[in-house]
């Protein structure tokens, strides 16, 4: 009797051993299926992508802090090279309140750095309606982003870096300068944050 109990506790401790094995061979590794940065800018992808809280940066052109959300489409031409578009969505607090909407038209060049690492630089133009009290104002963009980009998992990246855009307006406003050009005094810089996916 005392001898089966030995054996049977044997097999216990065996077969709990095999089963934590087995538990342990199926839990996923975050790391089992990592996102590739050569597998980003391949010919003919489709990239959807949010600047989420996209842009809190400083507009030079008065004490105006601005918030953008900026949903945004590209398509690889060929790779690495992208072409796409943003729809523009701002809200500035400061010494007034800006509303901007309007669309922009981009050109990207993918450049991988390592493994699930790499830069994504962007530069585009377009046209912005602003609003601020007591005046409304059309507005053409110039915008320049370069993201570094990490690729969290196959077809799913985050990324931040630093943006500059630049307005040119026919008046006066929080979001335009005076002389109906570029003047150098109504230019926003930040840092734009981005969350995207592709396929």
């Amino acid at each position: 009797m005392r001898g089966n109990s030995k054996w049977s506790g044997l097999a216990l401790v065996a077969g709990l051993a095999v089963s934590s094995q087995a538990v342990a061979a199926e839990e996923p590794s975050l790391n089992s299926d990592p996102g590739r940065s050569s597998s980003f800018g391949q010919a003919s992808q489709v990239v959807i992508s949010q600047e989420l809280n996209g842009f809190l940066g400083y507009n030079t052109a008065s004490e105006v802090f601005l918030v953008r959300l900026e949903p945004s489409a590209d398509y690889f031409l060929q790779q690495n090279l992208s072409v796409g578009a943003s729809a523009l969505v701002a809200f500035g607090f400061g010494d007034s309140t800006v509303v901007g909407l309007g669309v922009l038209g981009r050109v990207g060049y993918h450049l991988p750095l390592n493994e699930r690492v790499s830069f994504w630089p962007k530069a585009g133009f377009g046209v912005q309606f602003a609003h601020v009290p007591g005046s409304s104002d059309v507005n053409f963009v110039l915008d320049f982003n370069a993201p570094i980009l990490f690729h969290v998992s196959p077809h799913f990246f985050v990324g931040a870096g630093p943006q500059v855009r630049a307005l040119i307006s026919q008046s006066v406003g929080s979001l335009g300068s005076e002389q109906g050009n570029f003047s150098g005094n109504d230019v926003t810089i930040g840092i734009t944050t981005t969350v995207g996916g592709y396929f």
